[in-house]
């Protein structure tokens, strides 16, 4: 499909996959979408700024980027980086209307078919096909065309601006911008009925303000704006000023102040400087607010990527009933957009939209048009793109009765294997001695910034044959940097397991994902590296020991750690033991706010995300199976921090060894992230962030530039096991007791 972007300051028409429909989403095939001048003509600008221009404009901001980005880095590379992801796609467009042409699990109230207005940046781009969230879709009523609901989301910001005004049946109203927001407002609060002043410099937008419904428009450069305001208000200034502007300036915001009544409100919708005159608001004891994008239900993932809608009787006007609400406006005749909507191009002209942006005479709306006269066949694969879901619950891959095939294994005649005997679960060895062809499922912030480049270097041992994301951008911007021959890009996981090309499937999606995807690789006969954790939960658990048991591909959870150069100096020390080991391992993890995705159930908390590496660390040096685990976490005295990532773990092994694990997010970034001491035979061993080994009783040095944490050994490790024929190249016992003890951890501490 074709899909809208920006890139170095231009509008680009790019090929991408078209998506899959996810649970709790819709497939929308789109019809139109609209240009939002102010933020995406924003977003074009900056898609052409240098980092050096962006240093400029915003140096705090900037430094705290490169600060976090730094930590612990090479700081080359880290601007490479930056640079890479500013030279990148971006995706256009948040406000677009088409048809229904799949629903994802657990949606209701809509059907295949169904004509919806769809919001939100990331989801409703200018592009042919979208998968938005259910609560980011809206059903457009029967005599509103797809040009009209395309402006869904500007309606929807307008319409919560006037909420968050409070106004009532009579007030004077200024509104202070008469773009396309703000003669969206002038039209809702003329139908509320309100009294209503349009501000703008250009004389064209106060002339369509007055037919739209203001009863008064004045010009800042050539009316004393607030004296007027003041005028027509009887004396008192305005009740209400709502701003829809784009400015660095915060005269606007001072003009606001001045003409507004004692006790008023002053709503800020759009942008501007916000140098507050005191006196002023004190004078008059003004309320002075933000209006954030369509309402309650924003930026609340619970609310728009998990479908769970706020009580009506306790939040009224959630974003997605604000925008019925501006739909049912349309259908009314209360909001006009005849004169609004001054073009409508085919997207394939999206880049003449844009420039027309940038002329004397700019045009207040621009609608981009898909021609999708939908042929049944030429859409039906699209349709019937699974959903991770999907995949799992779907019939077998293979025909009944057949086993599926290793990708370079191909014996099929291996003895099937008990759960029981997983451990030492061999598999063939592969049959060509080329590098081992890989697919990429998740195409994130970590797989770009670790993976990709550790698999550029291991060309040996790997070629990448396709990455697979649902944001396809996401996968274009990792296929460039890997710039591999042959490489495609998908957005469909099954069109991956399809691939007999494919050896095997690397896994980076987000950890609720994890176990579905890597069972139903498995089940395609493809080898599986799965970024930790291996589950979530006890149910995937066993679907997954199932899933091995009944095949024989191989698998691997990166469980980096163990690889890491320093951490195979301290196993050759402590290999040479006489006596149990007693380590000691401190990890600083920071703090990470308790609605990030990290502690929810799409990340299963740090316990199960993050502190897993550690408990295979301590397998991987003390060599036997744990006997007991104790588990002691804080008792917080506040709500602002928990135990479930501030907790001392003690492991007691069979050979008497003992480990502890000192997790906490109530450290300070400002000192080292990972300690570990390793005491054994008079001997103390100390690693600093995987950048610095100290011994005490034993030669033992080591020193690096940057953390080495093992990411690209145990990619070459993963290559090199399966070629000798090992299946599980860390066994699966201890991938076992790594997740169960993790598991254990995190139950006791969420009791």
């Amino acid at each position: 499909m074709k899909q809208i972007v920006f890139k170095k300051g231009k509008a680009l028409c790019v090929e991408v996959p078209p998506p899959a429909v996810v649970p709790r989403h819709l497939l929308v095939e789109v019809r139109a979408s609209c240009i939002s001048p102010g933020t995406e003509l924003a977003g074009l600008a900056g898609s052409g700024k240098t980092l050096w221009q962006r240093f400029r404009e915003n140096p705090e901001k900037a430094l705290a980027v490169l600060k976090r980005m730094m930590k612990g880095r090479d700081v080359l590379k880290v601007f490479a980086e930056a640079k890479a992801k500013l030279e990148g796609e971006t995706p256009a467009g948040y406000s677009a209307a088409g048809t229904v042409r799949a629903v994802g699990a657990e949606v209701q109230g809509f059907t295949v078919g169904m004509r919806v207005a769809i919001v939100g940046a990331g989801f409703a781009n200018h592009a042919e096909w979208a998968v938005v969230p259910k609560n980011l879709a809206i059903r457009i009523p029967d005599n509103v065309s797809f040009e009209q609901a395309s402006t869904c989301a500007l309606g929807g910001i307008a319409l919560h601006g006037i909420r968050r005004a409070d106004v009532q049946i009579g007030d004077y109203v200024t509104v202070v911008g008469c773009g396309a927001i703000g003669l969206l407002t002038v039209q809702m609060l003329r139908s509320a009925g309100c009294r209503v002043v349009g501000v703008d410099l250009d004389e064209r937008r106060l002339a369509l303000a007055r037919r739209l419904g203001a009863e008064f428009v004045f010009n800042p450069e050539k009316d004393d704006v607030v004296a007027k305001v003041r005028h027509v208000t009887q004396g008192q200034g305005a009740d209400r000023v709502i701003l829809t502007v784009t400015t660095f300036s915060s005269a606007p915001i001072r003009d606001a102040f001045a003409m507004s009544r004692r006790k008023g409100r002053v709503v800020l919708i759009g942008v501007a400087g916000l140098e507050l005159p005191r006196e002023e608001m004190y004078r008059k004891e003004l309320d002075f607010v933000i209006s954030t994008s369509y309402g309650p239900g924003r930026y609340d993932p619970e609310y728009e990527l998990e479908g769970h809608d706020y009580p009506y009787a306790y939040v009224r006007w959630t974003e997605q009933r604000n925008m019925e609400a501006y739909l049912q406006l349309i259908a009314s005749g209360q909001v006009r957009l005849e004169e609004m909507i001054e073009s409508i191009v085919p997207y394939e002209r999206a880049p003449e939209a844009y420039a027309s942006f940038m002329g004397e005479n700019k045009p207040l709306l621009v609608i981009l048009t898909y021609a999708n006269e939908r042929a049944d066949a030429g859409s039906s694969a699209r349709v019937s793109a699974p959903s991770v879901s999907d995949i799992e619950s779907s019939a077998p891959l293979t025909a009944p009765g057949t086993e599926p095939t290793f990708g370079f294994c191909p014996d099929t005649s291996a003895t099937r294997l008990q759960s029981s005997d997983l451990k030492s679960a061999p598999c063939m060895p592969p049959t060509t001695s080329g590098p081992l062809r890989v697919g990429i499922v998740g195409a994130g912030a970590f797989v770009q910034s670790v993976h990709i480049p550790n698999l550029k270097r291991l060309r040996k041992e790997f070629v990448v044959r396709a990455i697979c994301d649902q944001q396809a951008l996401s996968a274009r911007e990792a296929a460039r940097r890997l710039n591999a021959p042959n490489l495609r890009i998908e957005s469909d996981f099954r069109r991956i397991l399809d691939d007999p090309s494919i050896d095997v499937v690397l896994i980076g999606t987000r950890h609720d994902s994890h176990a579905k995807l890597a069972i139903a690789a498995l089940n395609s006969g493809k080898a599986v590296f799965v970024e930790k954790p291996m589950c979530i939960t006890r149910d995937e658990f066993d679907e997954l020991k199932h899933a091995l048991d009944r095949t024989s591909a191989p698998y691997m959870v990166g469980y980096n750690r163990r690889f890491a150069p320093a951490v195979r100096k301290i196993r050759e020390i402590t290999r040479r033991r006489v006596n149990p080991l007693m380590i000691h391992y401190t990890m600083n993890a920071g703090y990470i706010p308790y609605d990030h995705w990290v502690h929810t159930k799409e990340g299963g908390g740090r316990i199960i995300g993050e502190a897993c590496h550690i408990f295979d660390l301590f397998r991987s040096l003390v060599g036997v199976e744990a006997c007991t685990v104790s588990i002691d976490g804080i008792i917080p005295s506040t709500a602002a921090v928990r135990s479930s990532d501030n907790v001392v773990v003690t492991i007691q092994y069979a050979d008497g060894s003992v480990c502890t694990l000192l997790y906490t997010a109530l450290g300070t970034s400002l000192a080292w992230k990972e300690r570990m001491e390793v005491f054994c035979d008079q001997q103390l061993i100390v690693l600093d962030d995987y950048v610095r080994l100290t011994a005490y009783g034993v030669d033992c040095t080591w020193k690096a530039k940057v953390p080495d944490k093992g990411h690209a050994d145990e990619l070459a490790f993963f290559a090199e096991e399966i070629r000798r024929g090992h299946r599980f190249p860390i066994p699966w016992e201890e991938l076992q007791e790594t997740w169960l003890i993790s598991r254990q951890v995190a139950d006791q501490l969420t009791a």
